[in-house]
C-alpha cells in the first residue's frame, strides 16, 4: 500500500489523494490542504477544545510533501 506525501492517506496510485491534489495530481495550496486537515482532525476528534488549525500545521510538518 502507498500513501499520499501529504496527509497520509491510503492512495491506489500517484503521489497525492483526491484530497491534497487536483485531477492532474499537482498538490493543492498549503493552505487548501491544512484546512482540509484541520476539518478532518476536528472531526475524528470533536470532545477536543484545540486550534486545528495549528495542529493541522504541526501534521504536516511529518509529511514529506511539506518538509522539504
Amino acid at each position: 500500500m502507498i500513501y499520499c506525501l501529504s496527509c497520509g492517506m491510503p492512495v491506489e496510485k500517484g503521489e497525492y489523494c483526491q484530497y491534497c491534489a487536483d485531477d492532474q495530481g499537482k498538490l493543492h495550496p498549503r493552505g487548501m490542504v491544512q484546512q482540509g486537515i484541520a476539518q478532518w482532525l476536528e472531526g475524528i476528534t470533536p470532545d477536543v477544545k484545540a486550534d486545528y488549525m495549528k495542529r493541522a500545521e504541526y501534521y504536516m510538518m511529518a509529511m514529506p510533501a511539506w518538509n522539504r
